[in-house]
């Protein structure tokens, strides 16, 4: 592939960015996936992790609006942002790898879990979580996710300067499509590693486009793999639900720490994570069903509702948040330099929140998005926010054992920590101190295990 080394080269591409767009709206309507429809039920795939075997969890889910342009710059390259701000099509949940806690390598062998056995139980529990990735499904969702992979393109190209002749390590290939970008942005060469099995499909897809001698392919973990040479770029997308659910940033921050020359480039370089109260009708929906069956079925179900209302809010929740349902100005929680962060930072991340709620409202829960922010000429900003375009992050909601009735100036203030799972170091603990008024101060913790 020819190297350009002027900025026409840019423009040339992000004129392919709109034809290729255009033909994506026109194409399979298998990319065009319609989510939360009022009434409906949805198909969310989720990956056991310790299987790694797909399987289908059917919810019901409320309708979603469109909203708007999730990239900075909207008076630069206002042809490419539309793109983004045209493809509304909401996608389902991937990066749902988990399992729930009574199903960890514990339960499902018999071990126990003893201080000798806590290494094979962390790679037990990491190789089914990089089988999970060589399902083609999650990767479905993630290149169908406009959003996401059009920041990531749209940064690369604008950072061209940057990573033209450099070398660039991919970390969490995946199916190669970042890799690809760095080349077509002028990368000298680039390591694509991936850990799982899906390494030997993203050589073809590298040979399928005439890549081989600038993309090398390699296969295994961050943590055990060597290069032949020190990097200039490190680009990944490793976020998950509530930012860190799945725990692959410290993989990200083991290559920068060995790989990457001094004064080197992140992409993205920045981390966000924001809080807010909100209102949650669907809890209280999903409550009114075992009222709405026994009148069905002529028998009294209630007797549940009191159990079903633990299932439903012991745990984080994934799914799509309205914004009309934010009831105070959203705060940031955490912001992460990705360029500075340690792997002991992300032991215990925590953060301090205070609110002044909008009106009267009942608050049912508080939601959780992230945004990050690619450092090139002129930033792109990708972000998970409710007030955003869909992406297939959607939101985390913890839900309050019991509704609080706000009104104007409503204080809410309180401080969120975020751990790994003592079980599982993929899924996250989520522990919400707080208090409303003056009222008593309490304090959750909510799990984030399989998102179901």
């Amino acid at each position: 592939m020819e190297d350009k080394g002027s900025g026409a080269f840019l423009v040339e591409q992000q004129h392919c960015n709109q034809e290729q767009n255009a033909g994506l709206k026109q194409s399979s309507p298998s990319l065009q996936r319609k989510r939360r429809k009022s009434g409906s039920q949805t198909k969310d795939l989720i990956l056991n992790l310790t299987t790694g075997k797909a399987t289908v969890n059917m919810q019901n889910a409320r309708p979603k609006v469109a909203k708007g342009n999730t990239l900075v710059e909207k008076e630069v390259h206002e042809k490419t942002d539309k793109e983004q701000s045209d493809c509304h099509e909401p996608l389902k949940k991937r990066k749902t790898v988990g399992t729930s806690l009574s199903q960890t390598y514990d339960d499902n062998t018999g071990h126990q879990a003893t201080s000798d056995g806590l290494c094979s139980k962390k790679e037990a529990q990491d190789d089914s979580y990089f089988s999970a990735y060589a399902d083609i499904g999650i990767h479905e969702d993630m290149l169908a996710d406009t959003v996401r992979t059009n920041a990531y393109r749209l940064a690369i190209l604008r950072c061209w300067e940057q990573i033209r002749g450099k070398v660039v390590v991919d970390v969490g290939a995946g199916t190669g499509i970042l890799s690809l970008f760095c080349v077509q942005a002028g990368a000298r060469k680039v390591y694509a590693i991936e850990a799982s099995a899906l390494a030997e499909e993203t050589r073809k897809v590298v040979t399928a486009n005439g890549m081989e001698g600038r993309i090398e392919v390699v296969c295994g973990r961050a943590e055990e793999v060597e290069l032949p040479e020190k990097v200039d770029v490190i680009v990944s997308e490793w976020m998950g639900y509530s930012l860190l659910y799945e725990s692959m940033l410290p993989s990200v921050i083991h290559i920068r720490d060995k790989w990457l020359k001094k004064g080197g480039m992140m992409l993205p370089s920045e981390a966000t994570i924001y809080l807010a109260p909100i209102a949650d009708v669907e809890v209280e929906d999903r409550l009114q069903f075992w009222e709405d069956i026994g009148s069905k079925y002529h028998v009294d179900m209630t007797a549940l509702k009191p159990y079903a209302h633990r299932c439903v809010t012991r745990k984080v929740q994934v799914k799509p948040v309205e914004m009309e349902d934010i009831l105070a100005t959203p705060a940031k929680v955490v912001t992460f330099d990705l360029t500075t962060v340690s792997e002991e930072d992300l032991s215990c991340v925590q953060g301090a929140f205070s609110f002044s709620c909008y009106g009267w409202s009942q608050m049912q829960g508080f939601a959780t998005w992230f945004d990050v922010l690619f450092p090139s000429p002129k930033p792109v900003l990708l972000s998970t926010s409710p007030y955003s375009e869909d992406t297939h992050w959607m939101q985390s909601v913890m839900s309050l054992d019991k509704p609080v009735q706000v009104t104007q100036d409503t204080r809410v203030s309180g401080v969120i920590k975020i751990t790994p799972n003592s079980r599982n170091n993929r899924f996250l603990d989520m522990t919400l101190k707080y208090s409303i008024d003056d009222r008593e101060e309490v304090e959750r913790l909510y799990p984030m295990d399989d998102c179901r």
